[in-house]
């Protein structure tokens, strides 16, 4: 299943310092075995709105370990 971040509906929020909006929540990070790994801000309203970066262009047609002939 992998790690999780967990945001516990119980616990308050705070103004986050980039939207504004309450949603500053404390997450846990949690292995599969259940062992919390660690704890972290997060805004639900600024992860909502990230949009996804685009993949990197492909500039050379040769494999990432290998240098293009010629140069």
């Amino acid at each position: 299943m992998g790690t999780q971040l967990r945001i516990s509906r119980e616990d308050g929020s705070l103004p986050c310092e980039v939207c504004g909006f309450p949603t500053m929540h404390v997450a846990r990070l949690v292995a599969d075995d259940g062992t919390v790994l660690g704890r972290t801000l997060v805004c639900t309203t600024c992860q909502r709105s990230k949009p996804r970066p685009e993949p990197a262009p492909v500039t050379s047609e040769a494999p990432p370990d290998e240098v293009p002939a010629g140069q």
